[in-house]
């Protein structure tokens, strides 16, 4: 059975709170480094708001772009030996690890 859509009040938390850790890890990265559990997530986020064709706001847009031009972060797990040739994870990778975010993210859209 096809999971329902979620509203569009749900659809537009996320995307408030996607421009909330944009924020926070904005600030990060002008002192330091920021969490790259906060950057995984904020991607995730991004993933679910695409998936159901909502606007991304420009502030995560733009985190993200700022972030893809830098250095890997230092937290920032290692690919594994055999990952795609360009270096980067494998489609079977990357996709464990959405795994462990979109789940959360789905439950909270669905609501009680």
């Amino acid at each position: 059975m096809a999971e329902p859509s979620p509203s569009p009040d749900r659809l537009a938390e996320v995307s408030r709170l996607a421009g909330e850790l944009a924020d926070q890890i904005l600030l990060e990265s002008m002192i330091g480094a920021p969490s790259a559990t906060k950057v995984t997530a904020l991607g995730e986020a991004v993933d679910l708001l695409e998936d159901y064709r909502h606007p991304v706001p420009d502030l995560v847009t733009d985190v993200l772009s700022r972030l893809h031009a830098r250095p890997p972060l230092p937290d920032a797990p290692t690919p594994p030996a055999g990952g795609a040739p360009d270096g980067g994870l494998d489609e079977a990778e990357a996709m464990r690890g959405r795994s462990r975010f979109i789940p959360r993210f789905l439950r909270s859209l669905r609501g009680p």
